[in-house]
């Protein structure tokens, strides 16, 4: 064997082996200069949990957990639903799904705007959530992107209600993974974290934690106030979603700056 082909075979095997080396190879697609997978990152790509629920701030790398999610479970012949509260959205994760297949052996047989068709019978759908398009299928793992910000009065209860029996019981790894920035307290992926239950891997990452995201905290801390900063970057759940005044409102109201009566 030349060289070069026994140097590629045993990339590829490290691949297989080591899920951090294949998801720094799906990363490498799209940023050619990464140098490492983050340690939350990878906890979520290797959890068995039934439930994984990732509270992640803005540009953290969440859709490419998703992504790397999904063809791994491709690879093994699976399923995949990945809903979005909207369609501009689930399409963003099937582009990014699409081009790390590019980076494996699967063969694509079948790929469209919402779904794709591998060769060993691995499929891929993605759709935004509304009832009208999440109906018939069966899957071995439902990802719900933006999962706080879901349609519907009940906080996104609905949806999921309607999407979890098409989870797969005649096997045993079948999951649901949430992924969301937070968007206040009254909706079902904000109870996932206050009330938590077996089974359920909650995975809370707040920007000022990565550093390769420091300049763009720092630029946020100046742009944003202090309110949106705390829900955007530290992705802290201010709200029950039922004040009658917004916190923003009321964080200006009672600072010394924005205060029309400041306080003494």
């Amino acid at each position: 064997m030349p060289f070069d082909a026994l140097n590629d075979w045993c990339l590829g095997l490290e691949r297989d082996l080591d899920p951090a080396a294949e998801m720094l190879h799906f990363l490498r697609q799209e940023i050619p200069n990464a140098t490492e997978v983050d340690p939350w990152q990878l906890e979520a790509v290797n959890s068995t949990a039934g439930t994984i629920a990732m509270r992640v701030c803005r540009q953290a790398g969440k859709s490419c957990v998703l992504a790397t999610r999904a063809v791994r479970r491709l690879k093994q012949g699976h399923t995949v639903l990945c809903l979005a509260p909207a369609d501009r959205q689930s399409r963003e994760i099937g582009r990014k799904v699409a081009t790390y297949l590019r980076a494996t052996d699967l063969v694509v047989e079948r790929a469209t705007q919402t779904e794709i068709e591998t060769s060993n019978g691995g499929r891929f759908i993605s759709v935004p959530a509304s009832g009208a398009t999440i109906r018939g299928y069966s899957v071995h793992e439902i990802q719900i992107d933006e999962a706080a910000y879901l349609p519907g009065m009940n906080g996104g209860e609905d949806v999921i209600v309607s999407v979890l029996p098409m989870l797969r019981d005649d096997v045993q790894n079948s999951q649901v993974v949430f992924a969301s920035t937070p968007a206040g307290k009254n909706n079902h992926f904000a109870e996932l974290f206050q009330e938590t239950k077996d089974d359920v891997h909650l995975i809370v990452v707040k920007g000022t934690s990565i550093p390769r995201l420091a300049s763009r905290v720092e630029r946020l801390r100046s742009q944003l106030s202090a309110t949106r900063f705390r829900q955007e970057v530290e992705v802290e759940m201010l709200s029950d979603g039922l004040s009658y005044f917004d916190l923003a409102t009321i964080e200006n109201a009672t600072s010394m700056e924005n205060a029309i009566c400041p306080r003494l």
